[in-house]
């Protein structure tokens, strides 16, 4: 009897920003494809940046790039005011740069940043936001509603990859690509724009790794299927780990039973 297709998963986390999920998935022998579809670039800081730095009460990192490309251009021990991070990994990066703690939820959404007790009593507070060329809108949008003085500070940008998608598509479908992990609405988009409209009906019969139920509703709109999606507890390495373990055991569970 011919072997059936092993579960084999596509992780599209931004260059640099997947080692430790690959590593996971490495020692838990699962077979998987990288493919990053963006990258970051440092954005120079402008006076008017500095300035808000200057004056803000509280100042929130939305990712390990927001802080590696203000730390290249500032000396982040000279912020002394409550700094938060949205994540674990964030916290690190930047409690490395500073010198000192960082509070971050254990959940890394958005939900999760705005959940914290820092954030409950913001009336009148200035409060900067570092982030890239979009993304996080729902955090400010919620600190406005509470009352807060919002800025953004941009410290990097986001620059898609050049991808040849009818080739990618061909390799994945040569990996038998079972699963695909999607971090955000910025890449689950460039994903489906990249492949030529051939490879659609394959991308929507997938399973679908999110994070958000925010970002499960941009996945139904581009045409895939809500059973299709499985939304991981988090962002973080360990909840994706979590739930592609999940997918394996059901996909070799189905297997067992349609071989017997």
């Amino acid at each position: 009897m011919q072997p059936g297709p092993e579960f084999a998963v596509l992780i599209t986390r931004p260059a640099g920003k997947a080692d430790n999920l690959l590593a996971g998935l490495d020692e838990q022998g699962i077979l998987y494809s990288y493919q990053p579809l963006i990258t970051t670039q440092q954005v120079a800081l402008k006076s008017r940046d500095l300035q808000h730095l200057q004056q803000a009460e509280l100042i929130i990192f939305v990712s390990v790039s927001a802080v590696t490309c203000l730390e290249q251009q500032i000396d982040l021990t000279r912020l002394q005011q409550p700094l938060l991070a949205v994540g674990a990994t964030t916290a690190s990066a930047l409690q490395r740069s500073c010198g000192r703690p960082v509070q971050a939820p254990l959940d890394q959404r958005s939900e999760g940043i705005l959940a914290l007790p820092e954030l409950q009593q913001v009336q009148q507070r200035q409060i900067v936001i570092v982030r890239g060329n979009g993304g996080r809108e729902l955090i400010k949008q919620a600190l406005l509603a509470r009352g807060a003085h919002v800025s953004y500070v941009q410290s990097y940008k986001r620059v898609p990859l050049p991808l040849d998608g009818q080739r990618l598509s061909d390799q994945w479908r040569q990996q038998q690509i079972q699963c695909i992990v999607v971090t955000s609405n910025e890449i689950l988009s460039l994903l489906v724009q990249s492949l030529p409209a051939s490879a659609q009906p394959w991308l929507q019969q997938r399973q679908w790794i999110m994070v958000s139920p925010r970002m499960a509703e941009t996945a139904v709109a581009l045409g895939i299927p809500a059973s299709n999606i499985t939304l991981a507890a988090n962002a973080n390495d360990q909840a994706l780990l979590q739930t592609i373990g999940q997918l394996r055991r059901k996909f070799h569970e189905r297997a067992q039973s349609s071989a017997e």
